[in-house]
């Protein structure tokens, strides 16, 4: 049940009126459609809640050239009873109720939502205050932090942010905020816009919303902030339908920081372009925090390298530089680390020529997590080049039917054993899936994989390998079979002879060249040699 103080109706022309609440705890609303069309409801709410100190109030959602909160529209009409408060509304017109200290609580008759629930579905919005004014920076900052999940995705949503009126100016740049990607800790102050938060949008067809609202408030004439910690100076509402969970819908600030999660304060040029084959040494990056920290407790990062998809701990790591914290914090370090050297072949940039253009589908970087002294985690993902250096030799794997047969030097060798009547494949002349994995290059030079192609060499129009000591194999000329081929099935490469039952040794070789490979640098193949060997 919420309590009036006062309850005006106001006529504002066209038949349509204004509902003036003056409620004894907060009552935030917001509609998730564009109030400035017209509706059935025409009418609007207007809840007013005092602020701490006499004289003002708390304004909530867009405010209009005299300060003054907007009237949410969407109301069609108010029914009061002497139990209830029955309100007819537009369906996308919403009110949370507050307790005095800014936690929704329970609102029976008002705009009631039946889908309050088990969060299976859960969109929040998080106030974290970030600097208090002080003589260095006058500034009250705080971050909204919206988050809407992807299954949510073409549904309207409205964020509406206010403030109290005793405590907080108005007007020019006494009230500002940004739109920036959640962990953002600043914004162009040229961008910042004039007003409170109140942004009508639509959760993305995929990827749902992670978007932080960097607000920044003047203290009005000689006012301070409150001493007493648990009244709210600020309140933030996310208004989203079919959300399972409202519990986490509105948030408030207070006349202290909030325990933030450590910043990670580095740049996308974190690491400079590398070469193929390289690492590198003394990079570092800069964590801060507003928790101090106390006794062997220390803000502390760890650093992991991402080589597509292969994940190799940074050396060297140390955060022990500690600096001088700057307004708003408690602790700042400099994190030190290197990168070690992954492999020969590894590169994301397939042509020298064109550095810092990602092969499609090749990645690196650097993940860094942070941990303050309280547990608290915050992640950062940079990105990094490794450029090409050289064209490397095509890779390819041969059938593991292939022994490496003693008497002939280890070689890799498809043996018959004609005297055990063997009617292995070796001796069928049939061997499938002879050559597999052929690659422009070595199994981690990604960037070649991804763009460049690869093909067998050295064999005739009929596919035919170039071997030496054919006198093992058939001379039947008709099935021209007297060497061994290739047969190509699909993406699938068999190997084709057929013997004549003569004992020997016939050795072949398998060649493999690139192409689409950068014109600055050259050609390469790689060669094979295999033997087919008959024996009693």
């Amino acid at each position: 049940m919420v309590q009036f103080g006062a309850m005006q109706v106001v006529p504002i022309g066209s038949g349509a009126s204004q509902t003036i609440l003056r409620t004894q705890v907060p009552v935030l609303c917001g509609s998730m459609r564009d109030t400035s069309s017209p509706v059935q409801y025409k009418n609007g709410i207007n809840p007013q809640f005092a602020g701490v100190y006499s004289g003002g109030d708390f304004k909530f959602g867009a405010l209009n050239g005299s300060a003054q909160q907007v009237a949410v529209d969407g109301v069609g009409f108010w029914n009061y009873r002497p139990n209830a408060l029955i309100v007819q509304a537009e369906a996308t017109t919403h009110c949370y109720v507050l307790d005095a200290h800014g936690v929704r609580k329970a609102s029976a008759g008002l705009f009631t939502d039946a889908f309050d629930g088990a969060p299976a579905v859960d969109a929040s919005i998080t106030t974290s205050v970030a600097t208090l004014p002080s003589f260095s920076n006058p500034y009250y900052t705080y971050y909204i932090d919206v988050r809407i999940p992807a299954e949510l995705a073409n549904t309207a949503f409205r964020v509406r942010d206010g403030f109290d009126s005793t405590v907080f100016a108005f007007g020019g740049e006494s009230a500002r905020y940004c739109k920036v990607a959640i962990g953002a800790t600043q914004c162009n102050i040229n961008d910042m816009i004039r007003n409170n938060v109140d942004v009508l949008d639509t959760v993305p067809s995929a990827g749902g919303v992670a978007q932080r609202y960097i607000v920044q408030r003047l203290l009005t004439g000689s006012a301070t902030l409150p001493t007493d910690l648990t009244v709210p100076v600020t309140m933030a509402a996310l208004f989203v339908a079919d959300d399972d969970n409202l519990a986490n819908n509105v948030s408030a600030g207070y006349s202290q920081l909030s325990d933030l999660a450590p910043a990670i304060v580095a740049g996308n040029n974190l690491v400079p372009n590398l070469a193929e084959g390289t690492g590198a040494t003394n990079l570092s990056f800069v964590l801060t925090d507003d928790t101090a920290e106390s006794g062997p407790q220390q803000l502390n990062a760890a650093v992991t390298i991402d080589f597509n998809g292969t994940l190799v701990p940074a050396t060297n790591v140390s955060c022990a530089q500690l600096e001088t914290p700057q307004s708003g914090e408690a602790v700042r370090r400099t994190c030190r680390f290197d990168i070690p050297t992954f492999d020969a072949d590894f590169a994301t940039d397939a042509n020298p020529a064109a550095a810092g253009t990602y092969a499609p589908g090749v990645h690196a970087s650097v993940l860094i997590t942070a941990t303050d002294v309280r547990g608290q985690q915050s992640t950062k993902t940079l990105p990094f080049h490794v450029v090409s250096s050289e064209n490397d030799p095509p890779s390819f794997t041969l059938s593991p039917l292939m022994e490496e047969y003693a008497p002939n030097g280890k070689t890799p060798t498809l043996l018959c054993r004609l005297s055990a009547q063997d009617l292995s494949a070796q001796c069928a002349g049939v061997i499938v899936d002879f050559v597999n994995q052929l690659r422009p290059g070595p199994a981690r030079a990604f960037d070649e994989n991804a763009t460049q192609g690869a093909f067998l060499g050295t064999i005739d129009s009929s596919s035919r390998l170039s071997c030496a000591g054919t006198s093992i194999f058939s001379s039947n000329l008709s099935e021209g079979l007297q060497s061994p081929r290739y047969v190509f099935n699909g993406s699938r490469i068999d190997l084709d002879y057929r013997l004549s039952g003569a004992l020997g040794t016939a050795e072949c070789t398998v060649a493999a060249g690139d192409y689409n490979f950068p014109s600055t640098q050259a050609y390469n193949s790689r060669f094979v040699t295999f033997r087919i060997t008959v024996i009693n």
